[in-house]
């Protein structure tokens, strides 16, 4: 499976548990919309998304990185990225 087979799928697995949590409409969430200032999350509920990736995906991401994460793209870039360096040992 090549890097960006492995991406397209963690996509739609995250964008499932974004849309659920943030409890938006079929096809409201985008790869660059931004998670506080266009979906009026917050950060309590990007740590409930963070960790139902862990437990449903198996990719931990640190919490010391959620700030980083403001759009679908990157939360999706950091699962690939932390579930790559789990693989590689």
């Amino acid at each position: 499976m090549t890097q960006q087979s492995v991406a397209v799928d963690y996509h739609a697995q995250v964008s499932q548990i974004v849309n659920e949590e943030l409890e938006l409409e079929d096809g409201e969430l985008t790869d660059n919309g931004h998670f506080i200032d266009d979906y009026d999350s917050d950060s309590l509920s990007l740590i409930t998304v963070v960790s139902r990736i862990e437990k449903e995906l198996g990719v931990s991401i640190p919490k010391t990185e959620l700030a980083e994460l403001l759009n679908l793209r990157l939360l999706v870039d950091a699962v690939v990225q932390h579930a790559q360096e789990r693989a590689d040992g």
